[in-house]
C-alpha cells in the first residue's frame, strides 16, 4: 500500500467517454461501495454522487484527450484527484472481459492498493501556457498547408513565383498574376487571403506567448531554454509547458520515452530490430523539438557535424529525429545543472565538412537563381 492510501476512506475510478461516464468507488480494502453510469451532461448528478462517497476521497480518471472538463469541474469535490495512465492500465489488466464498469473498478482497486499507474495533471497556469503553444502548432500547420497548395499551383504552371509570405505574394499576384489561368488565379488569391489572415493571428498569438513567458513562474526556465541557439519564445513556451516540471523525471531516458522520441525496438531470438519512434507523448512537443534541433544545427557546427554523420548512416528523417532526442537530453542536463548552453568546438574534420556543405549549398542556390532568371 502507498503511504498516502490509509488517509483516504474511499477510492474512485472513472472510465470517461465522450458521452458517457462510469464511476466506481471502493473502500481501502478494495470492496466495491457504489457505482454510477450516466451521460456526461449530468454534471449535477455526478457531483452529488462523488460528494456522497466517504471522505476524504481519492479519485483517478483515465487519461483521455477530453478529460480536462472533468478535472476542472470535480477537482474541488475530492481530497485528491489524479490521472491514470490508460495504456499502462490496459497492459496490467491483460486479457479479460472489458466493459466500462470493470475498467473503472480496476482503476479504483489499484488506486486503493497503491499500484495504479498515475500521470501528471498540469495546474491552471501551465495548462493555459500549453494551450497557447498548441494553438500556435495548429495555426502553423494550417499555414503550411495553404502555402503548399500555392506552391503546387506555381509548379503546375512552371512558374518560379515569389516568397510565399503575404506581402511578397500579394505584389506578385498584382504584377504577374496574369501568368496563371483564371481558375488558378482565383484559387491562389483565396489561399493568399488565408495566409494573410493566419499571419495576423500568429502575430497576435506571438505577443500573448511572450507575455505569458514573462510570468515569474516561467521566466527563469524560459530564459534558460532560450540560451540554446534555435529556441525562441515560441519553442521555449511549448517545451516549458508540455514538459512542465522537469524534476518529475528521474533521468533523460525517462523524459525521452515520455515524449515518444525513443524507437520501438523488437527483440526476438537474440536479434534486435529498431522500429519507428513510439510517438507516445504530445505531437506538439516533438514538432517543437524537431524544429529547434534543425535551427540549432545551423548555428552550432558541432551539432551539424553529428547530424551529417547520422544522415550518412541512417538517412535524413531518422537523423533529424535523433537530433531532436539529443536536444531534449541537452535541455534536461541544462535544467538539472542550471547552466546555459555553450557552443561546441568542432574538430578539424567537422570544420572541413561544414565548409564543403556550405559551398555546395551556395552553388545550388546560384544555379537555382540562374534558372529562375
Amino acid at each position: 500500500m502507498s503511504e498516502a492510501a490509509p488517509t483516504f476512506k474511499s477510492f474512485v475510478g472513472v472510465d470517461l467517454h465522450k458521452s458517457t461516464v462510469t464511476l466506481v468507488s471502493v473502500d481501502p480494502v478494495g470492496t466495491e461501495i457504489q457505482s454510477l453510469s450516466c451521460h456526461t451532461k449530468c454534471v449535477g448528478r455526478i457531483e452529488e454522487w462523488i460528494r456522497a462517497q466517504p471522505q476524504p476521497c481519492h479519485l483517478a480518471v483515465e487519461a483521455v484527450g477530453f478529460a480536462e472538463w472533468f478535472i476542472d469541474r470535480f477537482r474541488g469535490c475530492v481530497a485528491r484527484m489524479d490521472i491514470a495512465d490508460a495504456t499502462e492500465l490496459a497492459r496490467l489488466r491483460g486479457k479479460r472481459r472489458k466493459n466500462d464498469h470493470n475498467d473503472a473498478r480496476d482503476a479504483a482497486v489499484r488506486l486503493a492498493h497503491g499500484n495504479c499507474p498515475l500521470g501528471w495533471i498540469a495546474d491552471e497556469n501551465v495548462s493555459q501556457l500549453r494551450k497557447l503553444g498548441r494553438h500556435w502548432h495548429c495555426l502553423s500547420r494550417t499555414l503550411a498547408r495553404a502555402k503548399h497548395s500555392m506552391r503546387s499551383m506555381l509548379l503546375a504552371a512552371n512558374i518560379a513565383g515569389p516568397q510565399l509570405d503575404s506581402v511578397s505574394a500579394q505584389k506578385w499576384l498584382l504584377g504577374q498574376g496574369h501568368l496563371l489561368k483564371e481558375v488558378q488565379r482565383k484559387a491562389f488569391s483565396n489561399f493568399l487571403d488565408i495566409v494573410s489572415l493566419l499571419d495576423r493571428q500568429r502575430e497576435a498569438l506571438r505577443r500573448d506567448i511572450i507575455a505569458a513567458n514573462r510570468q515569474p513562474r516561467f521566466a527563469a526556465l524560459v530564459d534558460l531554454l532560450k540560451s540554446v541557439p534555435g529556441i525562441d519564445e515560441i519553442w521555449a513556451c511549448i517545451i516549458a509547458a508540455e514538459i512542465g516540471d522537469f524534476s518529475r523525471f528521474p533521468n533523460a531516458d525517462a523524459i525521452e520515452f515520455w515524449a515518444g522520441l525513443t524507437p520501438d525496438n523488437q527483440e526476438s531470438a537474440g536479434r534486435t530490430q529498431s522500429g519507428h519512434i513510439t510517438k507516445a507523448g504530445n505531437a506538439t512537443l516533438r514538432w517543437a523539438l524537431g524544429k529547434a534541433a534543425l535551427t540549432l544545427c545551423r548555428s552550432d557546427a558541432h551539432q551539424e557535424a553529428i547530424r551529417q554523420r547520422l544522415i550518412r548512416h541512417t538517412g535524413k528523417p531518422k537523423a533529424n529525429v535523433a537530433m531532436a532526442r539529443r536536444l531534449l537530453g541537452i535541455l534536461v542536463a541544462m535544467v538539472r545543472d542550471g547552466t546555459v548552453y555553450k557552443l561546441g568546438t568542432p574538430t578539424h574534420h567537422e570544420r572541413h565538412a561544414n565548409r564543403a556543405r556550405l559551398a555546395k549549398r551556395h552553388r545550388q542556390q546560384e544555379r537555382l537563381r540562374k534558372e529562375a532568371a
